[in-house]
């Protein structure tokens, strides 16, 4: 009996084996590695057509494993807890997976909507089942230091093998990923989530990972990236400086009329200002882009093409590639929010914005947790660089992954919490 007691008088809570450990670990590294498009490229320029050849070694093993490995632990899961925990993860999603699967059926294409539907709702699923089997702590600590493994990777591979880590034209980092804007996205990423393992006792190392980050971001030369990771820092100071001072409704309304603030600045503003100091107002050809896009998006304005249609290389992005080939590859709209518009319509636009809406500028106001306040970190970051580039709309993506393992992280601790004070409560009254 006195083996069993603390130093308190209680009992100690006995230490529950988690069943299947090395599995769930082994899924959740290898969902990040996948997922964040790392491995080691092929050299190649950017801009050029080169920058889309992607191919890896070994990499479709790797897929095809990693996706057995998501079947799996998702009937494992569902036998062991049902789908309640999943259901509540990912209820924000449903709509853009609904308004996904409406356009696949009637897009131009599918059979291939489909199949990148399917494996975009693998990427969520993934970051759901793994955090609904593993302790918050244990999956905090894996996430931490596998991002923290791939910028140092990036940072080595860039510095001491150039001719893989680095751009052939202009010695440009791109790490450990396909090409710069990929690096300055990632690295945003880790620097978000090694920004959010600081505290006053461990700060050092996650410090080191932060600036290793900001290395990559300016490195890779992504400006899109850097402006967009400024911003999102601007913000994250904003939402804590609010969320405990004002209500939900006065730090909700002040957000929106912030965001709204600077999209008005950057579409109708910034341009005429860029204009009068003589620099480029077209945001590097990407008005011409946008106004292409959205052209041929007017076709079918309500339901879109499809998941797929316009945002891969597809037979209705291809002629407009074509068209603008002067200004490189260009085979997206070079906004997700278009991109989004042109797989899902207007139905698909309101679902996307929506879930990234609620997650930056309401779910803070909710929970006043830190893996809440880093996947509104997140998603802001995603609409703030998609304005300029289509990184994740029906994509199997880092952010979309990262976004749901955060938002698992808020809702598993809660549980735990929850589970502990009855445990305690029980032991109380065991003693009484």
């Amino acid at each position: 009996m006195p083996a069993a007691m603390n130093a308190t008088g209680l009992a100690k809570a006995p230490t529950q084996d988690i069943p299947w450990k090395p599995f769930w670990v082994a899924m959740l590294v290898m969902s990040i590695v996948l997922f964040s498009g790392a491995w080691l490229f092929q050299p190649s320029t950017f801009g050029g057509v080169d920058t889309l050849q992607t191919d890896k070694i070994g990499g479709v093993p790797f897929q095809y494993l990693l996706w057995l490995m998501i079947l799996l632990g998702l009937c494992l899961h569902i036998g062991r807890a049902g789908f309640d925990f999943l259901a509540r993860v990912l209820l924000p999603w449903l709509p853009f997976f609904l308004a996904g699967l409406t356009a696949s059926v009637f897009g131009i294409s599918p059979f291939t909507s489909l199949r990148a539907l399917v494996l975009w709702t693998f990427c969520i699923l993934s970051a759901a089942i793994v955090v609904g089997e593993l302790p918050v702590a244990l999956s905090r600590k894996v996430l931490f230091r596998t991002t923290a493994t791939l910028m140092v990777l990036s940072v080595l591979v860039s510095v001491a093998v150039p001719a893989i880590g680095q751009h052939a034209n202009g010695g440009i980092w791109r790490g450990v990923f396909s090409n710069k804007n990929a690096l300055g996205w990632i690295a945003t990423l880790c620097m978000l989530v090694s920004a959010g393992m600081c505290t006053r006792q461990r700060w050092k190392f996650p410090a080191f990972v932060v600036a290793l980050a900001i290395l990559c971001i300016l490195m890779s030369g992504s400006k899109g990236s850097l402006v967009a990771a400024l911003v999102t820092l601007g913000y994250l100071g904003l939402v804590g400086f609010l969320r405990s001072r004002v209500t939900v409704a006065l730090g909700v309304t002040t957000l929106l009329v912030s965001l709204l603030s600077i999209l008005i600045f950057g579409f109708f503003v910034l341009p005429e200002l860029l204009a009068l100091l003589g620099k480029d107002p077209t945001f590097t050809g990407r008005t011409f882009v946008w106004s292409m896009y959205f052209n041929s998006m007017l076709n079918t304005p309500f339901l879109g093409e499809g998941p797929g249609a316009y945002t891969y290389l597809s037979e209705l992005t291809l002629p407009l590639a074509l068209r603008l080939s002067d200004l490189g590859a260009i085979v997206t709209p070079h906004n997700a929010f278009l991109g989004a518009f042109g797989d899902g319509g207007i139905v698909g636009l309101l679902a996307f914005a929506g879930v990234l809406i609620y997650l930056a500028m309401i779910a803070p106001f909710l929970r006043a947790d830190r893996a809440t306040l880093v996947c509104a970190g997140v998603a802001f970051f995603n609409m703030a660089h998609g304005m300029v580039e289509t990184h994740e709309v029906f994509t199997t993506g880092f952010a979309w992954f990262l976004m749901v393992l955060l938002r698992g992280m808020a809702l598993r601790d809660e549980q735990e919490k929850t589970g502990a004070k009855a445990a305690s409560g029980h032991v109380v009254n065991a003693l009484a």
